[in-house]
């Protein structure tokens, strides 16, 4: 299958930062074969998508998420992490069954096709039955099961070895890390078996990491030390490994970070829902630390919209430091792409138009009042004035996903149904059992 996009303004984000105009990009079962400018080749291709009006971009990666949690959407606002965990999330996931995850789960894939996340990082349980759902769909995912004290036994490293067995790799758009929720969760025993249990696995880990000043105070009171250097005692800081939040950093932690190269996850929106803090985005640039972007769960920040988190990620860090040049369009943009595809060891193939890549690709719309007069800044465009609806079109391996706002051979009214019925079926399992 040979699909040609031409007449596209093309934003690379290869290493040049190129910027191509009136340019042509050849697709060839799932691999981007080539890109030129002013084309005129009529050699025959089985679809062409005029371009003419749209910004072809790398699919967006979405680096840390919690896709189930869709069902709990606009539930537990404005209330602290923990009152969020404790009273309202964790009462419902102890009520969670597979198909409850799975229908959420199917849900957030809907919408953040829709706005243009491609590949995503999961956080959670039943990652196994989460992964038919990917297969389904056709996204591309990095699928964590959690640890805790209470799952680190036998339930959750029996999940890990029937997702590695039928899944890792399946397709080459399914892999897995372990994931140990957090110290405040996690025993530094816990810590060191899913250290052991990853490494006879061969996968890195992700985990959340000195998201809140609470996290931090306790994790010193009770061991001496803060969280992040606690995962450095386990093992648990490597080139393999991706640290959700990241706020709560001392100088220390900062060099244990960039020694270790773990790349840290920027969650602007659902860090300031919670009010959790501020990530020290720029010092941990300046050291040159990995850095991806992610949106947290769809309940901690009420949507999977990866441009939104650009744009409020920027403008978070700009009136934060009173600096703005701070976080900008650029960088927003390199950690949505290429830091995502860096941070799930996955930059070879993904995270920016070159030839020899993943076809996985949108389209952004810029026929529109918000992109008038047409921009001369494509990237300030993008992500200062850009609405995750403005997403016309979402290829993964060379398959159209989304297409104007419909997503071929998906039913979408069955999965909204069926999550419908997933969020009341929780609601009243809790009721009963309260």
């Amino acid at each position: 299958m040979k699909t040609r996009f031409q007449n596209a303004t093309v934003l690379t984000m290869n290493h040049a930062g190129d910027i191509l105009h009136h340019a042509q990009v050849d697709v060839t079962d799932g691999i981007i074969t080539a890109i030129s400018q002013n084309a005129t080749e009529e050699d025959a291709v089985d679809r062409v998508i005029d371009c003419r009006e749209d910004v072809l971009m790398p699919g967006l990666i979405n680096a840390h998420t919690h896709i189930s949690m869709s069902l709990f959407r606009n539930f537990g606002n404005d209330v602290a992490l923990k009152s969020w965990l404790e009273d309202y999330i964790w009462p419902l996931e102890d009520r969670m069954q597979p198909e409850d995850m799975v229908a959420g789960a199917k849900l957030s894939m809907l919408e953040m096709l829709r706005s243009g996340t491609t590949t995503f990082v999961d956080m959670y349980m039943e990652e196994d039955a989460i992964a038919k759902a990917v297969k389904e769909i056709g996204m591309r995912a990095v699928l964590c099961p959690g640890f805790t004290d209470n799952s680190v036994q036998e339930e959750r490293p029996a999940e890990v070895k029937r997702l590695m067995a039928y899944h890792h790799g399946a397709e080459d758009r399914i892999r897995v890390l372990l994931a140990p929720h957090a110290v405040y969760t996690c025993s530094p025993d816990t810590l060191r078996k899913v250290k052991a249990l990853g490494d006879a696995l061969g996968v890195g880990f992700h985990i959340h990491v000195a998201e809140t000043r609470q996290e931090d105070e306790a994790c010193r009171a009770r061991y001496g030390v803060s969280p992040t250097t606690l995962l450095h005692e386990a093992g648990l800081l490597g080139p393999t490994t991706i640290l959700a939040h990241a706020v709560w950093l001392d100088a220390r932690d900062r060099d244990l970070i960039a020694e270790s190269g773990a790349t840290c996850v920027y969650n602007p929106v659902s860090n300031m829902k919670l009010a959790s803090g501020f990530m020290p985005f720029m010092e941990l640039a300046e050291r040159g630390i990995p850095l991806a972007i992610g949106t947290d769960g769809a309940s901690s920040n009420n949507t999977q919209d990866l441009f939104r988190d650009m744009m409020v990620g920027s403008l978070l860090q700009k009136g934060h430091t009173l600096d703005p040049t701070a976080a900008s369009a650029h960088q927003m943009l390199y950690l949505a792409t290429r830091g995502g595809a860096h941070a799930i060891g996955q930059e070879d193939a993904l995270g920016s138009i070159e030839v020899g890549k993943k076809a996985d690709l949108i389209l952004v719309d810029f026929n529109n009042v918000r992109h008038t007069p047409r921009p001369e800044d494509v990237e300030a465009a993008l992500v200062y004035a850009t609405s995750s609806a403005d997403v016309r079109l979402t290829m993964v391996d060379g398959r159209i996903l989304m297409q104007d706002g419909a997503f071929p051979n998906t039913d979408v009214e069955d999965i909204r149904q069926r999550a419908e019925a997933s969020r009341h079926a929780l609601l009243q399992r809790k009721e009963a059992q309260a």
